[in-house]
């Protein structure tokens, strides 16, 4: 089931980001983004427990996704792909005309899914991410939502 998060979510959000990057966010991290008038939305198991979130900033039309994590035993099964359509449907309504994000160069399974819903590659940022071997690039990818 897809819902709004609040901040009451922070401490799963942590586990799982915690349970699948390389560098994850922190607690206070999280909450700062709430703080900023963030939003985003969860999917939830069966049993109720976030397995899945994307958190995104809007301003001025634009549409930035923050964070966008789904739990180890649920990728590839549908609900990352899930979250992003739905984000996009909502910002839509919104009136956002364009949404972008980072992705590490490594993080293929990431790309696949952005290009498969219209994302396109428009820049880099040179040692953006934190990784084992010191700092990693990262892909900015962007999709056009409406007319500009």
């Amino acid at each position: 089931m897809l819902r709004k998060l609040t901040s009451e979510d922070i401490s799963q959000l942590v586990a799982i980001e915690t349970a699948t990057q390389i560098s994850p966010w922190s607690k206070e991290l999280f909450e700062q983004c709430f703080q900023m008038a963030g939003d985003g939305w969860g999917i939830e198991s069966i049993e109720g427990n976030i397995i899945g979130f994307i958190l995104i900033v809007t301003q001025a039309k634009e549409c930035h996704i923050l964070n966008f994590c789904v739990d180890i035993p649920y990728q590839h099964q549908g609900y990352g792909q899930q979250l992003l359509l739905h984000t996009l449907t909502e910002i839509q309504q919104q009136d956002v005309t364009i949404a972008y994000l980072e992705v590490r160069r490594t993080n293929t399974p990431a790309m696949a899914l952005y290009q498969k819903t219209g994302f396109k590659k428009i820049g880099e940022r040179k040692k953006y991410y934190l990784s084992t071997q010191g700092h990693e690039d990262a892909w900015v990818f962007a999709k056009i939502l409406g007319n500009l």
